[in-house]
Order: C-alpha cells, then structure tokens, then sequence
C-alpha cells in the first residue's frame, strides 16, 4: 500500500510541475498588438526599419514588456522599452513617437490609448533628450488591436 501511495503521489507532483511549466504557454497571447505605415525609414532601438507596414504585438502591459515588430509574416526585430509610463494613459491617439536628429530617425515612444506611453532609449551620439524645434518631432498613427 505504501508503494502504491509513493506511486500516484509521484504521477500527481509529475502532473503539477507540467502544468506549472506549460501554463504560462498558454496564456502566451499578445496582451496589445497593432499596425503602422511607416513613411520612412527609422531606427527602433537597434531594429532598423524601412518605410513600409508593419505589424506589431506586445506580449506584457508593464515594464517587462516585450514588442515584436513584423513586416507582413516575418519578425524584424524585439525592442524593449527603456521604462513605461501607465499615467500618461490618456492619450487619444495611438502613435509612434519620432525624433530626427543628424539625418536620422528614432522612435522613441509608443503611446496607446487607455495602457500608457512605453519609451525606447535614444542613441548613445544622441545627447539631447527632446528635440529642439517641433518639426524635428514626428508621430506616426498606429492602429491598436487587443486592448
């Protein structure tokens, strides 16, 4: 009898380590996604991205997020947001956030409506923060699906 005990207690513990390895796989969903048209080529931490659609989830609503950028079916890159503001959720409008600066492009936030703003690290040559003129600024609607 106590052999028999030591048996399903070892087929139970088996079943409930399983499960608490795969059940976070299953939940594996995008917690936010979204599309973009990108009317030029940007640079998204160290995602390079030409002018374009795209499509993108993110896969946390917190800090510890992770966006997966797509173009059409194939993954262009993971970003990770250098911090995550969910006070700044009242944001109308869904939008990538740009800076221009020495010719380039860098996105710098993503704002979405009733989640918050995530914001992405600039380049370490970049040494100002914010643009210094508006028309350095530039936003880019994203439509936000899964919210």
């Amino acid at each position: 009898m106590n052999s028999v005990w030591k048996k399903v207690s070892g087929v139970v513990l088996g079943a409930v380590l399983a499960f608490v390895i795969i059940a976070p796989g299953l939940q594996a969903g995008s917690a936010a996604g979204g599309e973009f048209k990108l009317p030029f080529s940007a640079q998204w931490q160290k995602v390079g991205l030409r002018a374009g659609d795209y499509t993108f989830s993110v896969n946390h609503i917190t800090l510890d997020g992770v966006i997966v950028v797509y173009q059409g079916t194939r993954a262009v890159g993971i970003v990770r947001p250098q911090s995550f503001d969910s006070h700044n959720n009242q944001t109308k409008a869904s939008e990538l956030v740009c800076i221009r600066h020495d010719g380039k492009v860098t996105v710098r936030a993503l704002s979405l409506p009733r989640v918050g703003t995530f914001y992405f690290s600039l380049p370490k040559d970049l040494k100002v923060l914010v643009a210094q003129k508006p028309e350095l600024i530039e936003t880019v609607p994203v439509q936000v699906s899964g919210q």
